[in-house]
């Protein structure tokens, strides 16, 4: 069950960030860096830290009030904290070491930890005298809610951090040179006039595709995962490739973006893939 709290704290606690930013307008999860050298990073004020605490605190007692050992509830504050702080840093290590810290941690838990719910608390109590009673166990409701939670703005923020850590901020030594977009009228060496090509000029679209997109992504994995229908997953990566071809294709920096695309896809589903292992090694 330790994996299953660090999950629900870490997952309460960014949902808690994402309420208060969509309340206040201030986007907390995706902060530019303050220099093109260091990557996109989570930027955490003084009533930021708040809220994430707060809603650690009360995960942390909710989970106490199941009969979780108080030690699960303090490696799982320990570890929302540390990763947090490690994605809310500017230098690029720092972030991907919060992705590998959350990441080993859960993977750990599950293989040193076979904890369960207390069967008098009183969530064991109240699923008892349900209908579905043993479809309903509290353990697996519990590891079930924790990784729709992680699943969410954690796992955005996880992914993000380990593609803006990846990205390349120089263009490739071998990266072919741009074609020139004015072309000159000579004659007889002496230049008369530069016609030069208008290009549009790109705007910033306002529709944040990608924070709903990749929760989205990450469940459907993890559904499919758990009905044992891998050609769903398949399906999924073509329907990605199929949205992203144009961008990919357009790409001529040295295959950047493409490699973004793959890198982004296998963080996005390796922690699906870990909200999976702590639902089907759940203690019995």
């Amino acid at each position: 069950m330790t994996a299953a709290a660090i999950m629900l704290v870490m997952g309460l606690g960014h949902l808690a960030l994402s309420a208060r930013s969509l309340a206040t307008g201030h986007a907390a999860d995706e902060a530019p860096a303050a220099d093109a050298s260091r990557t996109p990073r989570i930027a955490l004020r003084g009533a930021d830290w708040a809220w994430a605490g707060a809603a650690w605190v009360i995960a942390a007692v909710a989970l106490l009030s199941t009969g979780l050992p108080w030690a699960s509830a303090v490696v799982a504050l320990a570890v929302s904290t540390v990763a947090t702080a490690l994605l809310a840093a500017r230098a690029r290590l720092a972030a991907i070491s919060g992705f590998v810290l959350t990441a080993a941690a859960i993977a750990l838990a599950v293989l040193l930890d076979g904890s369960g719910i207390d069967a008098d608390a009183p969530l064991a109590r109240a699923l008892d005298g349900s209908v579905h009673a043993d479809a309903l166990a509290p353990t697996v409701v519990v590891v079930a809610a924790a990784a729709l939670l992680f699943l969410g703005p954690t796992s955005n923020a996880l992914v993000r951090a380990v593609v803006g850590a990846a990205r390349r901020t120089d263009e490739p030594s071998d990266a072919p040179p741009r074609p020139s977009a004015a072309w000159r009228v000579l004659r007889r060496d002496k230049e008369l006039a530069v016609v030069r090509k208008d290009e549009p000029e790109a705007t910033a679209s306002g529709f944040r595709g990608g924070r709903v997109v990749g929760p989205l992504e990450r469940v459907l994995v993890f559904a499919s995962l758990l009905a044992g229908m891998p050609v769903v997953i398949a399906g999924l990566v073509a329907a990605k490739g199929v949205v992203r071809f144009p961008e990919i294709s357009a790409d001529r920096s040295g295959g950047t973006k493409a490699e973004e695309f793959l890198v982004g896809t296998l963080c996005s589903f390796l922690l699906a893939s870990l909200a999976v292992l702590t639902v089907v090694a759940r203690p019995q």
